[in-house]
This record gives structure tokens, sequence and C-alpha cells, in this order.
């Protein structure tokens, strides 16, 4: 009995190895309760029960759907992942998760660390803003709205600001959440606004200076 369980923690192992199946945690597990079979020769039930769990995931079936899993991910999930993690790493959540499939090119999360970063309600409205045709193409002049002036933009109120492009960045759930960068009329520096921040420049808008235009500012 006590050599079977060893055997058999073994081997779940020894497949996490060249297919990493398993969580860290699983495997400081495993790791731990064959060094107390070998000990003790036996587990307790809830032990029993987790190892289980750990054991499942190590099947020939489980490395199937790993192999599955794994091209899927490659051809169709790859690039939403990475537009959540943009948005998780700056807000906070899923760092670590986000820090590997934004860095770390070969990294595949597993389908339930998947379904949680990038399938919960914040993640679908990111991807929905993202995936979303912008409002404003670059070449297009506008102006911000009024909430996006505030102390440090004051100076640009009702100024034309030129799109230079549109990132790939969202970093809000929240609606108009695009991210343009714009160069205000007569400043040598872009900024960043997001698509509810800006809108359609009207005929007439007031210019900074009259000394320079969009065609003296290098690009």
């Amino acid at each position: 009995m006590k050599e079977q369980l060893i055997d058999r923690i073994q081997k779940a192992m020894d497949t996490d190895v060249k297919h990493s199946l398993l969580s860290d945690w699983e495997r400081g597990f495993l790791e731990s309760i064959k060094e107390q079979v070998a000990r003790r020769g036996s587990l307790s039930p809830k032990q029993l029960e987790i190892f289980a769990k750990s054991e499942v995931k190590c099947t020939p079936e489980a490395v199937e759907e790993s192999k599955s899993w794994a091209k899927l991910y490659q051809a169709q999930y790859k690039e939403v992942a990475k537009v959540c993690a943009r948005y998780y790493k700056t807000a906070g959540y899923f760092t670590q998760l986000a820090t590997e499939v934004l860095e770390s090119p070969e990294f595949i999360p597993s389908p339930q660390a998947y379904k949680k970063m990038c399938e919960n309600k914040y993640a679908l409205k990111v991807l929905a803003t993202a995936q979303a045709k912008p409002l404003y193409n670059i070449g297009s002049t506008v102006t911000l709205r009024g909430p996006a002036i505030g102390y440090s933009n004051r100076h640009l109120d009702a100024v034309p600001c030129l799109v230079l492009e549109i990132l790939d960045e969202v970093l809000t759930p929240a609606k108009g959440g695009k991210q343009y960068k714009v160069l205000p009329y007569g400043e040598a520096m872009p900024l960043v606004f997001e698509e509810r921040q800006i809108k359609k420049c009207k005929p007439g808008a007031k210019k900074k200076s009259k000394k320079k235009s969009f065609d003296d500012v290098p690009f």
C-alpha cells in the first residue's frame, strides 16, 4: 500500500514535469505528501482527497486536453489574453498571471486561469472597447471634453488636437476607454486621452499659437 501510493504520487509528479499541468501549490503539496508517506506510510482522508484531484489532472486524458488547449490558445486566445493582461497589470489584479502573459512568449495559462482573467464582466467590457471601431481616425482633429481639461490641461481648452495613433491598451472597463495619442496645436509633445475625453473638433476652434501649424511640428 505504501509503495503503491508513493508510485502514484511520483507518476503524477513526473507527468507534471513533462507537461506543466499543476499549480506551484499542487507541486509543493505532492512533494510534501510523498515525504510523509515515506515516513509514516499513510495520508489523512483530506490529503487523499486533495491528491486525487491533482492525480486526475495528470492522466493521459488530461495531457491530451492540455495539448489541445495549448494549440487553441496560441491560435485564438493569446491576443485576447494580452489585452486583458495589460488592463489587469495596471488595475492591480491577476498581476502575476498578467505579467507572465505579457513577458513570457511561451507561457500558456490554464483554461481555468484564462477564464477567470478574460471572461469576467470587467474583462469583457475591456475587450469590447478594444475591439470596437474607433470613433476618430488617425489624422482627424479633435478637442478635449471638459472633464479631461482639468487644472494641468486648462490651457488646452478648445485647442485642436491631431490624432496620431490609436493605442492597443485599454485601461478601464468604462465605456469610451479606447486610448488615443494626440498632438495639441502648438505643443511639441503628444498626450494620451481616452475616447470619452475627446470630441470632434468643430470648425473655428481656437488655436493656441498662430506661429505653428501641424506641418511645423516634427512627428
